[in-house]
């Protein structure tokens, strides 16, 4: 079964983050620092909570959140986007694969998720995928390497290409999306010009550029 890719991140960490969030605006609020927890005789503040927190996660969580914001941007830009129908498919699919609406809903749950959520990341990855695409299309030369490279795999007497042309462009375009997505990440930061103001989040090649542009 296919293993369904709805989040850059894993949904827990982001659902955690968000609570982490929320932690850390009530404490700047109020600038209290309350406890969440005593263990003995050690107290365990809301502030201890969201610096282990970003610790651990806060470098993953923003650079889920800048890739989010350079996708929703550079889409706008070009000009690409994802119709309703498009993500109506793919849940459809995903449903089928479950095998019932019951398994599917189970499976939402089971990420944290419901569809509204499931929707809108679908959205954003369906792009992501469609910049990708765009800026790293499958060519003919791919087509025809894969198809001498494997042919013999594909049945016997082996198949002519055309046969299997559209099973190939998927597979390619699969593994073009995979090969080149860090490479996309990196031109849109750099076009979009990400700005780092916590040293602790940043990249580490913005973190030795940074002394240059003091």
């Amino acid at each position: 079964m296919k293993k369904f890719d709805i989040s850059m991140l894993s949904v827990s960490i982001l659902l955690l983050a968000l609570v982490v969030l929320g932690v850390y605006q009530s404490w700047e609020k109020t600038k209290l620092d309350p406890a969440l927890a005593k263990a003995g005789e050690t107290t365990i503040t809301q502030q201890q909570f969201y610096s282990e927190m970003k610790d651990l996660y806060g470098k993953q969580v923003v650079d889920e959140m800048v890739a989010e914001a350079l996708i929703i941007q550079e889409a706008k830009e070009q000009n690409v986007s994802v119709s309703e129908e498009e993500i109506a498919d793919e849940i459809n699919s995903m449903k089928a694969q479950l095998g019932s609406d019951e398994a599917f809903l189970d499976y939402l749950g089971s990420v944290g998720m419901d569809e509204q959520e499931l929707t809108e990341r679908l959205e954003v990855l369906m792009t992501r995928d469609k910049l990708l695409d765009k800026a790293y299309p499958v060519t003919e030369e791919q087509i025809q390497s894969y198809y001498e490279q494997n042919k013999d795999l594909m049945g016997s007497p082996a198949p002519e290409l055309e046969q299997v042309r559209e099973q190939i462009v998927m597979i390619l375009t699969d593994s073009n999306r995979q090969a080149n997505y860090e490479q996309l990440w990196a031109d849109l930061k750099e076009k979009h010009k990400v700005e780092w103001f916590d040293p602790s989040l940043a990249d580490q090649q913005a973190q030795t550029a940074a002394p240059a542009q003091q």
